[in-house]
């Protein structure tokens, strides 16, 4: 999914929110449907793990104690937050895209296993 963030329509904790385009534009010239969409999960499941890691990482800096704890509290607070605001953004518009391609499978599948049925 290619954001245009010339189009984006609003700003949440400075990350651009694009205008939603059409899922069928997802698909890349030349990837194999079958590989775009493994390499989607695979990419999906390490975008979550990275986000898990450096949650983890800003705990060990606010560990650190280099702010004023009432500071550092707030802080923290604040970062964990647009962190897991931006993962659930992230996590909801691609789950979307992909449960849209994986709808379209299944009921291609299934007109493929009707009509050996019907034989």
């Amino acid at each position: 999914m290619r954001l245009d963030w010339a189009r984006a329509e609003e700003r949440s904790c400075g990350v651009a929110k694009p205008k939603r385009k059409n899922a069928e534009s997802v698909h890349h010239v030349g990837v194999p449907r079958d590989a775009s969409k493994t390499l989607a999960y695979e990419a999906l499941a390490a975008f979550n793990r990275d986000v898990e890691q450096v949650l983890a990482d800003l705990e060990r800096l606010g560990a650190l104690g280099l702010l004023p704890e009432r500071e550092q509290h707030r802080f923290l607070k604040v970062c964990r937050a647009t962190l897991e605001e931006t993962r659930a953004w992230a996590n909801f518009e691609w789950t979307n895209v992909l449960r849209q391609q994986e709808e379209r499978e299944w009921a291609r599948f299934a007109r493929i296993r009707q009509r050996e049925d019907a034989r």
